[in-house]
């Protein structure tokens, strides 16, 4: 079988983009952060996914960030990769995302105080580090080498922009993403765990893995 093709994303793949956005969150689970933040159903999810991804501000969702593994033309995979000092950080750009949406500000509140148990287990990342996330891959694509690409190319891109550090997070308990990131020299450097994180999402809470470049 011939290798994947690795390509730049575009502005039209935001619809799988959005979905790459979602599948990564979940990780092995039922649901995840963006479920906690936009409960209302999937197409509300997708279109607030499409949001983040079209912003005229970059954040770390932005489509020109992705790069896509595909065999005849058809997207399996996706993966994105960037310094988080060039970006605008998180606690902007998703309320800003939520009000393109229609999102008021008591709803957005609301929102917020869901997802405050996922917030106990998230990582800064270390200063400097080029940071490798919303990794996911199609059920029907998996096993093929998509995601093996994807990893390689990005960070070669990262030694590329002159980091030395790659860095990523990873739900405790995903022993194929695990696997995975071991196979190119990743490991975990930390953990945050909590008992909400748990309850709200379904496992002890997230990893830190890094590794250099």
């Amino acid at each position: 079988m011939p290798p994947p093709t690795v390509r730049r994303a575009t502005p039209d793949d935001a619809p799988f983009l959005a979905w790459v956005v979602l599948a990564s969150a979940r990780s092995h689970l039922p649901r995840g952060f963006w479920d906690l933040l936009v409960p209302e159903g999937e197409a509300e999810r997708l279109a607030f996914a499409e949001r983040l991804l079209l912003a005229e501000e970059p954040s770390w969702w932005h489509w020109s960030l992705f790069w896509i593994a595909e065999r005849e033309g058809r997207p399996g995979a996706a993966l994105s990769g960037f310094d988080p000092t060039q970006l605008a950080p998180p606690n902007a750009s998703v309320p800003a995302a939520a009000g393109a949406c229609g999102m008021g500000r008591e709803q957005l509140a609301a929102a917020f105080a869901r997802c405050a148990p996922a917030f106990a287990c998230f990582h800064e990342p270390t200063p400097g580090a080029w940071i490798v996330e919303s990794v996911a891959t199609r059920p029907e694509a998996r096993g093929a080498g998509l995601g093996a690409a994807l990893v390689e190319h990005v960070l070669a891109e990262g030694r590329e922009q002159g980091h030395s550090l790659a860095q990523l997070s990873l739900m405790i308990g995903n022993a194929p993403a695990q696997r995975l990131y071991e196979r190119h020299g990743f490991a975990i450097s930390a953990e945050k765990r909590d008992p909400g994180f748990e309850n709200a999402l379904g496992c002890p809470g997230i990893a830190l893995m890094s590794r250099r470049l």
